[in-house]
């Protein structure tokens, strides 16, 4: 292109005539070529912070179709899971584990996206399945930000006190005794943000399985390194539970509440599949490692900790291991979408006298389109 350039200028000045005819003759795509090549380059009107925008969603075409579209439509049906473990020791000093899960929550609502961000509302469906009225105060909230680079969860959740008490057998005299397994003694809230970078952005793309927003075009994986905070405040009034259950635990698993703030920092992996044209299989698989500052008030109202023991000195025994897993399978031809994804957060607490594990998640099933092409694809 430098030399058709070269050419011109020598001819215009000794034969300008000629110039104009050799100018006139030259193809239409070498003039766009041309008139392009010495276009100035346009600047982000944001700036510096316009251009750290766009590094967020670079990626290599070749490996991802970016998102076409500024904004889209989706209804969703979540199941949320969750699950409960204290451990301790029973009155004989043997090991001993009480688990409990709430009753499972379906709902459907509708979603809002444009570019990164979906914002909806969805309610439970339950009382129109089984035609009784759902009496927990159950709340649950959650953001989250997909870009190319970065990526982050925001949730609230508070489980209400619908539990079931799940290993009641375990705690039988014998096989005919009669334990009620309903209990609304426990009652947990969970909130935290999750922060997370992918290393190999420009040919991974988390948004393309949980976004849908970008079309993975060829299997590639990335290793991603994130942060996360979290406060959990559990409830557990253990003197209400049934009465053959309160007779096997020991002391040390009666506890009125603990409250307990989460620094984790994970290192993991994740991958998409490209298995079929537009149809996508992703995983991911982040262990952290977490420290722990708690304070709980025992069933006697004393407290084994004050909150400036655990802030004063560090401590390796407040060190434990949290996990969290995706799973995503999502067909999407940038216009039409559909799916289903899985999420599952997994949290430890383990003192001398007794543990806690909390684990939960949810299931997802969405179909949506996207609408209103952005300004440069509209030739596509």
């Amino acid at each position: 292109m430098k030399r058709i350039l070269l050419v011109l200028l020598l001819i215009s000045y000794f034969c300008p005539n000629k110039a104009q005819d050799l100018a006139e003759s030259i193809p239409d795509s070498a003039e766009i070529a041309v008139s392009d090549s010495i276009k100035p380059k346009k600047k982000n009107p944001l700036g510096i912070l316009g251009n750290i925008i766009e590094e967020f969603n670079a990626s290599d075409t070749t490996y991802i179709t970016p998102n076409m579209y500024n904004y889209a439509l989706m209804i969703q049906n979540t199941s949320t899971f969750e699950n409960f473990i204290i451990a301790g020791k029973d009155i004989d000093g043997k090991k001993r584990e009480l688990h409990l899960a709430p009753r499972p929550t379906p709902r459907i609502g509708g979603y809002f996206g444009w570019r990164w961000i979906f914002l909806g509302y969805t309610f439970d469906i339950s009382p129109l399945l089984s035609g009784k009225k759902n009496h927990t105060n159950k709340t649950e909230f959650n953001l989250s930000l997909y870009t190319s680079l970065v990526g982050i969860d925001v949730y609230f959740r508070s489980t209400g006190d619908d539990f079931k008490i799940m290993n009641v057998n375990d705690f039988k005299d014998s096989p005919n005794e009669q334990i009620d397994n309903n209990f609304s003694g426990l009652d947990v809230h969970s909130k935290g943000v999750n922060l997370y970078y992918l290393f190999n952005h420009r040919h991974f793309s988390y948004p393309a399985a949980y976004a849908q927003s970008t079309v993975q075009r060829k299997s590639c994986g990335s290793f991603k390194l994130g942060f996360s905070y979290s406060y959990h405040r559990i409830n557990f009034a253990s003197s209400t539970l049934p009465q053959p259950i309160l007779n096997k635990i020991s002391d040390d698993m009666r506890f009125d509440r603990v409250k307990y703030s989460d620094y984790a920092i994970s290192f993991g992996y994740t991958y998409n599949w490209v298995a079929a044209r537009n149809f996508l299989i992703n995983i991911s698989l982040s262990p952290a490692l977490n420290y722990i500052h708690s304070h709980i008030k025992l069933e006697d109202g004393q407290s084994d900790v004050t909150p400036w023991d655990n802030i004063k000195r560090f401590n390796f025994h407040n060190l434990n291991f949290d996990f969290v897993g995706r799973l995503g399978m999502v067909y999407n031809n940038n216009k039409y979408f559909a799916g289903v994804s899985v999420v599952a957060h997994s949290f430890n607490y383990n003192k001398d006298k007794f543990s806690l594990n909390q684990s939960f998640g949810s299931v997802n099933v969405y179909v949506g389109f996207n609408f209103k092409k952005r300004k440069e694809f509209l030739n596509y």
